[in-house]
């Protein structure tokens, strides 16, 4: 009996530890680092609100070990400032299970990096970050820097970063590296000598998928001739081939103020890859839901629905007869609301005969 008992008590000790430990900053640590030093695999370092500055709030390493350090409400409230002094983070040899979610870094300073350093076989998972005003010296890597890296990022803004001097990429820079980069927003960033948005060399080859990459000095992408690009549905300044890609003006609510958010209208929204269902709970870079509308936005932010539809609802381009038997069946399974938003042509939030009306005249005028 009592070492059934004794059983039954280390079972229920697993399982009510099974989720980590929740190590908060700064209420338990004084500063994020002595909270990620103190960090086990599968522990969650829990950042308040505020500005961290100064020793123990640049230059953060996770140690080669795999846990996650969130802020406790998302980037706006949650800033690292490096005041010029150092990088935000670096990585060296972790994996996906380290996670960074949910922090503004600005004011980072590195050679290279400013913001971020990914380096030699380090794969994390950077989400929900708004990654500004940093600077990378040296090679350059303003925003974040991969090098021998494949990091996963998502849901970022990566904006107003700059590559000094003849650096380059100065939002990414990627060195034999092949980052995932899915729902950000790369924009009004610069480099002295090329690849503002994205830079690529030595093997690189970045997949982009619902992101917007515009409005970088002097260009959008630069690449070696051993590197290349996979982009699609993507909204990316002067075009890129890929399936979904557009060059329309975003229209950014006020992209002079760093504020990249979609307007009303937008061409972005409802743009993104048709087949990406969102997870349960996944949020935009606001941590508003990620899913608005029919299909999911380009970019970090996701924009509420609404909006006119084309009537185009296999996405190639044109209204045809091949829209024809995907809005009658949305419009005969309403008011499930998916399909609703699919047959709500004038975007009303109705699905009626006027869209009835806007669809025929779409499908006569194309």
């Amino acid at each position: 009996m009592f070492c059934r008992v004794q059983m039954i008590a280390i079972v229920v000790g697993i399982a009510a530890t099974a989720g980590g430990a929740t190590l908060r900053v700064p209420s338990q640590y004084p500063n994020i680092q002595a909270a990620m030093n103190a960090a086990l695999a599968g522990d969650t370092v829990l950042v308040a609100d505020g500005t961290y500055t100064g020793p123990g709030n640049n230059s953060l390493s996770f140690g080669f070990k795999d846990f996650t350090v969130r802020s406790e409400n998302g980037p706006e409230g949650c800033i690292i400032d490096c005041e010029g002094l150092a990088l935000g983070f670096w990585f060296s040899g972790e994996g996906p299970g380290s996670i960074l979610d949910g922090f503004t870094i600005t004011n980072g300073l590195g050679f290279p990096a400013g913001g971020i350093f990914c380096y030699y076989n380090s794969d994390p998972t950077l989400t929900n970050l708004i990654i500004t005003g940093n600077e990378g010296g040296g090679d350059g890597g303003g925003g974040i820097y991969c090098a021998l890296a494949n990091p996963t990022i998502s849901n970022c803004t990566i904006t107003a970063n700059t590559a000094t001097d003849l650096g380059k990429g100065g939002g990414i820079y990627c060195l034999m590296s092949s980052p995932t980069i899915s729902n950000c927003t790369i924009a009004g960033n610069t480099a002295g000598d090329s690849g503002g948005g994205v830079y690529c060399s030595e093997g690189s080859s970045p997949t982009i998928i619902d992101s917007i990459i515009r409005e970088n000095g002097p260009d959008q992408f630069s690449l070696d001739a051993f590197s290349a690009v996979s982009a699609s549905y993507s909204n990316i300044d002067g075009g890129w081939i890929g399936e979904g890609n557009t060059d329309a003006d975003p229209l950014f609510v006020n992209p002079a103020g760093n504020d990249y958010h979609l307007s009303p209208g937008s061409p972005c929204i409802d743009a993104g890859d048709p087949t990406h269902a969102p997870q349960m709970g996944e949020t935009d870079i606001d941590g508003e839901p990620r899913l608005m509308g029919c299909r999911v936005d380009m970019g970090a932010d996701e924009t509420m629905a609404g909006q006119p539809n084309s009537g185009d609802l296999d996405a190639d381009g044109v209204v045809n007869l091949s829209d024809v038997p995907l809005f009658v069946n949305a419009l005969l399974a309403t008011p499930d609301p998916a399909a609703e938003c699919v047959a709500d042509i004038n975007g009303d939030g109705n699905s009626d005969g006027k869209d009835v009306q806007e669809f025929v005249d779409a499908l006569i005028a194309s």
